[in-house]
């Protein structure tokens, strides 16, 4: 398993064990709150049963009075006890239970069923002390709060698979450059590694030294330039650029300067945007094109930068990877590993396009428009 594929799980193991519990902490509120709101309803509609019973016993037709009124609390989930230090003066339980004299509020589960029990007492002048048992079916309150644990683990898991497919993404695309960088410095410092040890046999002649001398050294520089279009993009992303007038005939002849071999035709007296990242583009875009060919040509006009190389010619697969911005695969690399992302951070700063294209004529050109 990769080291990103395993920084990977261990983040998204954090993501999960923080939503879940965010969940989890929420859900919980939820219910406390819905119940506090059902058990001071309770509490005040047994304060008014309370207070019907008493208006009821003071009427001689007590009985038939209360047993009616228990009924019709019946249909609202709502059942009570009534009784006296003598006898049960009515009995609506849905099932036997033996409640505290004093006053007493308490939550009870029978089979599928909660209700919230409230025991209590009163003092009646011809029946003594009165005890009073009210309870109040809140199952309904539990089966929304199982509902919503549902609804809850469902959003977490569809929530947590998006985040988890944002951040497998987005790790790809954080590595895949350092994987790229580590392609593209293998090969040179495999050469300076093969070419120094070859220079420590001794016993080999003054041509061939010289030879190692300038691999080496041609080796070490391309290994420079990737650390400084390395520290470039590094630059890009964390920094601002420098947007000014940039002439053209200079431009140009600093290019010249690094590719003697190149041809160039300027049509504009200046460019606009940061003259160092314009000059990293333009230099990438060549050297990735020149190691098919150094019959390459520069073409400056407008609002736009040509490199056209006739012996350069790109298949179909590696156009549509280099136009639609993906990550270009190990295997299609070829010298373009870190040139690529660096040229489009550039032109984006720029808030301009760039394109790759084989030419019907043969050869391929590299288009960059620039907007000012």
């Amino acid at each position: 398993m990769k080291i990103w594929e395993k920084n990977y799980l261990l983040t998204m193991t954090m993501v999960l064990c923080l939503l879940f519990g965010c969940m989890f902490v929420i859900h919980q509120y939820s219910f406390r709150k819905n119940l506090e709101k059902y058990c001071s309803n309770s509490i005040l509609n047994e304060s008014r049963v309370e207070y019907a019973a008493i208006s009821f016993l003071a009427n001689d037709q007590e009985d038939g009075r209360l047993e009616w009124y228990s009924q019709s609390l019946n249909r609202q989930n709502i059942y009570i006890q009534l009784k006296s230090e003598t006898k049960v003066l009515v009995d609506c339980l849905p099932f036997s239970w033996e409640g505290r004299s004093k006053k007493d509020f308490q939550i009870v589960k029978h089979q599928k069923s909660v209700y919230a029990c409230i025991s209590n007492s009163f003092w009646d002048s011809s029946r003594g002390n009165i005890s009073i048992l009210y309870f109040e079916d809140i199952s309904s309150l539990y089966e929304i709060r199982q509902k919503q644990m549902y609804f809850f683990c469902l959003f977490a898991v569809l929530l947590a698979a998006l985040l988890a497919a944002i951040l497998y993404f987005a790790m790809k695309k954080i590595y895949a450059p350092i994987s790229n960088i580590a392609h593209e410095l293998r090969t040179p410092l495999t050469a300076i590694l093969g070419y120094s040890q070859y220079i420590q046999l001794g016993n080999i002649s003054t041509e061939d030294m010289m030879f190692a001398g300038s691999q080496i050294d041609l080796k070490a520089r391309y290994m420079n330039e990737l650390i400084e279009n390395l520290l470039i993009m590094a630059n890009l992303r964390d920094g601002t650029i420098e947007m000014k007038q940039v002439d053209a005939e200079i431009f140009a002849a600093e290019i010249k300067q690094y590719f003697p071999f190149l041809s160039v035709e300027n049509q504009k007296e200046s460019l606009y945007g940061d003259r160092t990242l314009l000059l990293s583009l333009v230099r990438n875009l060549i050297s990735n094109t020149c190691r098919q060919g150094s019959n390459i040509q520069l073409n400056i006009s407008k609002d736009k930068i040509v490199i056209f190389n006739p012996d350069d010619n790109l298949d179909e697969t590696m156009l549509d990877i280099l136009n639609h911005k993906s990550v270009v695969p190990k295997d299609k690399i070829c010298g373009k590993g870190l040139g690529v992302p660096l040229c489009r951070e550039i032109v984006k700063m720029h808030h301009g396009t760039l394109r790759y294209r084989n030419m019907p004529e043969g050869g391929m050109e590299v288009f960059v428009r620039l907007w000012r």
